[in-house]
């Protein structure tokens, strides 16, 4: 059975433990604060903690709105502290509050490669997607614009770009082209020195040429595309099923600066074995781009899927992701995951697509909702202290609530502020409405979804709430307390009672849930939650 959640591991076993790691922590914070700025010196090398407390300082003065010098500080840890996943989940927000969104995407990227399963990344994975896309459609916009001139301009001798393959069988296929052509751009991208060009930016611009959301492109018009894209090579086809037993799959190589040299690769195959048939047309492109296909790293030899029924429900989603459909996309995408749990590459997919509530979401948005998952979710002090396990993520918590808050406080003493929704204070959050989000795993996993319908009265919350993918909690009730933007409170679910702790504003929140007396006592998961109709979205 579905338990609710991982169990927290238990690094400090007392209140003693935490005192004792601020103690040691705080100096560090005096003693980084005259060097944190300054150019690496070589021959410099310093400690794991004074990496730690640099980490901390950048993200303190980042909370208390010194840009410049958190600037400063964090790109000096990123040289010296580059495994530490806090630095450009922080750069990034500072790169795009600053207008520079390549940077922005660069340093999520990254950000997301180093802690793929975490709560955060789940999120920073969406918000790129959305800047992505509005970086693709204003080069596709540009390109157009200026095409007199790139048709005449350079392009780089390692770049391709494969666009959709037609499908020119049964309508059982359906867009399977789409498919075809996202396993081979994965494909191709294994290649070390090949640069593909990403699929949003080749769809922008075929839109923007008035070529439709098809994505389909000939022989005539690929050395066009291609030079818009500064792209020497285009890939493009067709596949059909032979009497609905057989598939062929033809595509053509064409040299964007040499028209008149045009590859051709074709195969022929039993339906059922697509996979297969997709590696060897992969393998043909890579050998007529000069490459050696045996020699190609194991990713590449790696099968997406094996099941045609999953392929088509992931190329749906992909024709639904073209027409910014992205709550369809990611029904298709989970689709495609239901008939094979393993299908890597829709999963990706179905991590990187916002909802369609995000669609217009502008970059003070994105901005506000980045910088509330980092802050009121309290989970920079784990993410530093936990930074010595690459890829941990900022969304673990493998740490101890208590080291959480004791380093929040580490924070709050070095920038002489309160310290968040600690003290009594009064309420700063309105949370009575409905409310919505998910609960994942200690793995940043996303496992069930959260309902509550709340009604707040001064400081005291109650209401009901809804469970969904846990074999420990469903329905219950909640009853609570808020002080300042920090809402405590207990479900009771029949006879198991589980603690329900968040922070952050009156339209999203995020915190953690755990089972305090059931069958599945100790079990905790974290959740993200936003008010239904809020100008924020969250997830």
């Amino acid at each position: 059975m579905t338990r609710l959640m991982n169990r927290k591991r238990k690094i400090f076993k007392s209140t003693a433990g935490v005192l004792i790691y601020c103690m040691m922590l705080f100096p560090m914070f005096n003693t980084m604060g005259s060097s944190a700025t300054k150019p690496v010196e070589e021959n410099v090398e310093l400690s794991k903690k004074e990496k730690k407390a640099l980490v901390e300082q950048g993200v303190a003065q980042f909370q208390k709105g010194e840009r410049e010098q958190a600037q400063k500080t964090l790109e000096y840890a990123k040289e010296v502290f580059p495994e530490n996943y806090a630095v450009p989940y922080y750069l990034g927000l500072i790169y795009l509050e600053q207008g520079r969104r390549s940077d922005a995407i660069a340093q999520w990227q990254q950000y997301v490669l180093m802690d793929p399963e975490s709560e955060e990344s789940f999120k920073i994975r969406k918000y790129r997607t959305l800047l992505i896309r509005e970086e693709a459609l204003e080069y596709a916009k540009q390109a157009v614009a200026n095409e007199a001139a790139l048709l005449r301009g350079p392009v780089a001798d390692n770049t391709v770009a494969v666009t959709t393959f037609k499908n020119l069988g049964s309508e059982n296929l359906g867009p399977l082209g789409k498919g075809m052509s996202a396993m081979l751009i994965h494909d191709l991208a294994q290649v070390p020195d090949l640069q593909v060009l990403e699929r949003v930016k080749l769809q922008a611009l075929l839109q923007e040429m008035n070529l439709g959301t098809s994505g389909l492109v000939d022989r005539k018009t690929a050395p066009k595309v291609g030079k818009l894209l500064k792209s020497k090579y285009v890939t493009t086809g067709n596949l059909a099923d032979l009497e609905k037993v057989n598939l062929q799959i033809v595509s053509v190589l064409v040299d964007t600066e040499q028209v008149d040299r045009i590859d051709t690769q074709e195969v022929q195959g039993p339906l059922k074995k697509f996979y297969d048939l997709e590696k060897t047309i992969a393998c043909s492109i890579i050998e007529d781009l000069g490459r050696d296909c045996s020699k190609m790293p194991g990713e590449f030899r790696k099968i997406h899927t094996k099941s045609l029924a999953a392929l088509t429900a992931f190329s749906v989603g992909l024709d639904y992701l073209d027409q910014e459909k992205y709550d369809e996309a990611r029904e298709a995408f989970q689709n495609a995951l239901d008939k094979d749990p393993k299908f890597d590459l829709a999963k990706e997919y179905l991590y990187n697509t916002p909802l369609s509530a995000m669609l217009f979401m502008s970059k003070s948005h994105i901005i506000s909702n980045v910088s509330a998952i980092g802050s009121s979710s309290n989970r920079i002090g784990s993410g530093v202290a936990g930074s010595a396990i690459v890829g941990g993520g900022l969304g673990v918590i493998g740490l101890t609530t208590g080291i959480i808050a004791g380093v929040g406080a580490v924070a709050a003493a070095a920038s002489g502020g309160g310290g968040g929704g600690g003290g009594g204070g009064p309420s700063e959050l309105n949370l009575t409405g409905n409310w919505k989000g998910t609960w994942s795993d200690l793995s940043g996993t996303p496992n069930g979804d959260i309902l509550l319908e709340l009604t707040q009265s001064n400081t005291s919350v109650d209401g009901n709430v809804s469970i969904t993918g846990s074999d420990c909690i469903s329905s219950g009730t909640l009853n609570g307390t808020v002080t300042g933007n920090t809402l405590d409170s207990e479900i009771h679910s029949g006879n198991v009672t589980a603690s329900f702790k968040a922070s952050g504003t009156s339209s999203s929140l995020n915190g953690t849930l755990q089972i305090t007396s059931g069958p599945c006592s100790e079990d905790t998961a974290n959740f993200s939650i936003y008010k239904t109709g809020s100008a924020i979205i969250e997830w």
